[in-house]
């Protein structure tokens, strides 16, 4: 990994190796191979210090022809001193000048991110027609930022897709965009199973009033008279929930049904549900693995009585943005049922939940955040 310095201090009279004799002429070699060597990485400014005086007038072209400098010092003055500190001023001024104008830009709105980038993030995208790509030094992540109007008012929205599925990777990407663009809400977009009982069907939408890590707790042995008879697994959910002004938003939003409805009806595309457009608000559990049997569900259920679904990644949203520095950034998440966790699981609703999802987050921010 590369060092980034902003300030080399750099005696003229340097020798290139361990024992080798110390010269000018060699510093102002090594001065060159910093400008010049493609494997070296560069600092923003260097000042060279020389006591000698013919020095400093022979070598000081050496120096300005990079804009850097050549200061004469003295022992026994503070005049050198003074050019020092105003350079090393400078560059903390303009360094603190810099980022804080980057963050500023940075700072959005809402982020909607998801945990694929098809069909999920494909249809987040479909959401705008101009969005403009941002790349970050050291971060692989894309991101993806446009603007929302309505009635003369914008909210700046950037958008991003996790890496690869699960809780690590959302929690990994909560993480960065919190830090980065200091949203006022982070959205969860995609698919999940719906549990049956529900009355669910695909393409309904469900959000999540609270999360939490199915797989977490401990695994104990059942022993009778030293003899191992059963080990069972012993769940320790800890449920993080929403924040009860977006809760507020959502139970208000939940009224308009005709939003709904001409989402429905507006997907061409494929497969759809005949159904009409469901919309719930409910406990939505999250888990390391992709489930296709009833029976896991039910176990899941059990813990739960009121539990809506399943998906990998709702969790990993909740906690990472719950400790988050900037804790004012607060996650929800709204998936669509894709499948219902059992053996008849298929990929045939995929693209129609993914659509359902990322339309029901966008006509919410429209009708709530303006």
């Amino acid at each position: 990994m590369l060092n980034f310095y902003d300030l080399l201090i750099l005696d003229l009279v340097l020798p290139l190796e361990n024992g080798d004799d110390a010269s000018p002429e060699k510093g102002v070699r090594f001065l060159n191979d910093i400008n010049s060597n493609d494997r070296l990485n560069p600092p923003i400014h260097i000042i060279g210090l020389t006591e000698r005086d013919d020095l400093t007038e022979k070598f000081d072209e050496s120096f300005h022809t990079n804009l850097w400098h050549l200061i004469n010092y003295k022992a026994e003055e503070v005049n050198w001193q003074d050019k020092l500190k105003n350079v090393t001023n400078h560059l903390i001024s303009t360094r603190k000048s810099f980022f804080e104008k980057h963050q500023k830009e940075l700072v959005c709105d809402i982020a909607i991110i998801t945990a694929l980038n098809t069909p999920e993030f494909d249809h987040v995208l479909n959401l705008s027609t101009d969005w403009k790509l941002i790349e970050l030094p050291g971060d692989a992540t894309k991101y993806h930022t446009t603007i929302f109007e309505k009635n003369d008012k914008q909210l700046k929205i950037v958008a991003a897709c996790a890496d690869q599925m699960g809780m690590t990777a959302t929690a990994s990407l909560t993480t960065k965009i919190c830090l980065h663009f200091r949203p006022k809400q982070i959205f969860m977009s995609g698919i999940c199973a719906g549990l049956k009982e529900r009355e669910l069907n695909f393409g309904d939408i469900l959000i999540a009033e609270q999360c939490w890590d199915y797989g977490s707790g401990k695994m104990k042995e059942i022993s009778n008279d030293g003899t191992l008879q059963d080990i069972i697994f012993d769940p320790d959910p800890r449920p993080i929930p929403l924040c009860p002004d977006l809760k507020a938003k959502v139970n208000n939003f939940l009224r308009k049904e005709a939003i709904r409805l001409n989402i429905q009806t507006n997907w061409k595309a494929g497969n759809k549900s005949s159904f009409i457009l469901q919309a719930k608000l409910g406990p939505i559990a999250s888990g390391s693995y992709v489930i296709s049997s009833d029976s896991i569900l039910q176990d899941i259920k059990a813990h739960q009585r009121k539990l809506l679904g399943v998906e990998m990644e709702g969790y990993g949203l909740y906690y990472a943005a719950e400790n988050s520095p900037n804790q004012f950034t607060k996650p929800i998440m709204i998936k669509s049922v894709c499948d219902f966790g059992d053996s008849a699981k298929n990929d045939g609703y995929q693209e129609y939940a993914a659509y359902t999802s990322s339309q029901f987050i966008y006509h919410f921010i429209m009708e709530e955040f303006f």
